[in-house]
Order: C-alpha cells, then sequence, then structure tokens
C-alpha cells in the first residue's frame, strides 16, 4: 500500500485512498497501519466495506445464482465514500463555558446505516440529512431495499422507530421527520426484477 499524495482520494487525511483500504481489508488488516487504525473516516469506511462484503455474501446465497453485477457494488461504494467524508459538523450541545460539542454527518450516517443492518431483510441506500438551521430539528431520509416477502410496512417502521431511537440516545439531537422510502424489493431465489 503506497501512501497517496496530493490526491483528492487520501481519506480523512490518513494519506491512504478507498482502493488502499480495500486491499489492506483485503489483507485481513495486516501488517497494521496506525494512520488508517487511529483514522476515523478510515474505520468507518473500513466497517462499511465489510458490511458490504457480509451483505454481499447473504445476498448471493440466499438469493442470487448469478454474482452480483459490478456496477451495483460499484454505485453503494460511491454512496458509502460520499456519506463517509466526514462532512459538516452538527452542533449537539453547548457548555456553560461555550464549549461546543458536535457530531459530523458521516458519523450520523454510520450510525444510521447501523440500524438498517440490524433490521431483517432490509438494506440501506441513500441516506440525506437535512438541519436548516443549528437550533432546529434533524430531517432524515433514508431509502432502502426489503426482501421480497416481508412486510414492508413492519420493516420501514422499524427503521423509522431504530433511526429516531439512536440518534436520540447518542446525542442530544431533536429528530423532526423521519422519511422512509422503498425504492427497491430483493427477489427470492430464482426471480429476477
Amino acid at each position: 500500500m503506497t501512501p497517496v499524495s496530493e490526491n483528492n482520494d487520501d481519506i480523512g487525511g490518513s494519506g491512504y485512498s478507498l482502493e488502499d483500504l480495500s486491499a489492506y481489508l483485503d489483507r485481513g488488516r495486516i501488517p497494521r497501519i496506525p494512520a488508517v487504525e487511529r483514522n476515523a473516516e478510515c474505520q468507518a469506511i473500513l466497517a462499511s466495506m465489510e458490511r458490504m462484503g457480509r451483505l454481499s455474501r447473504e445476498i448471493v446465497e440466499e438469493q442470487a445464482t448469478e454474482p452480483l453485477s459490478e456496477s451495483w457494488y460499484d454505485s453503494i461504494m460511491r454512496e458509502v465514500m460520499r456519506e463517509f467524508r466526514a462532512g459538516r459538523d452538527i452542533p449537539l450541545a453547548r457548555a456553560d463555558d461555550g464549549t461546543e460539542l458536535v457530531v459530523t454527518e458521516g458519523a450520523l450516517y454510520e450510525l444510521i446505516r447501523a440500524v438498517g443492518d440490524g433490521i431483517d431483510g432490509l438494506l440501506v441506500g441513500r441516506v440525506r440529512l437535512d438541519q436548516p438551521e443549528p437550533d432546529a430539528p434533524l430531517d432524515v431520509r433514508v431509502s432502502v431495499s426489503v426482501r421480497f416477502g416481508r412486510a414492508m410496512n413492519i420493516a420501514v417502521d422499524e427503521m423509522r422507530n431504530g433511526i429516531r431511537a439512536a440518534i436520540e440516545r447518542h446525542g442530544d439531537l431533536r429528530v423532526g421527520r423521519v422519511d422512509v422510502t422503498v425504492g427497491d424489493v430483493h427477489l427470492d431465489e430464482g426471480e429476477h426484477s
């Protein structure tokens, strides 16, 4: 793995690109690279890559006799990369001494994806956060895919309630709207979309 220099692919100032992190994960994170292991953005991306690998294997085992198309995987990874750039800071709390506690958009994206990972038959697609004013409630929009045969309304309610609970549990953010849209269905084995 060669550190990136003067490259937009540098993740979190670590000096490593997405391709480097993928190779590092493929090697079982050996030898350990401290610049990657201590970097929050790198850790979030590695966690997403591990999750994507797990989900891809589950989908293949569960549903498909054909391998997942490379374009599907590439589009998901592009979305993950976009989301895990730290993004703007969202204020959580302000101490009496004026110190402000913040969370990055990237951390909230990871939290929302983790909620989706815990829901049977649901895959998280695109996540959008909107907070027009610093003290306004945080609105969340998520697109998901639900496994064929899984009750969509139940999966959506679990996702919506899980997002609200997770965000409120991890900080003083007020959550406004939580819109969960089913944009796709994963079909059972032998069926094609």
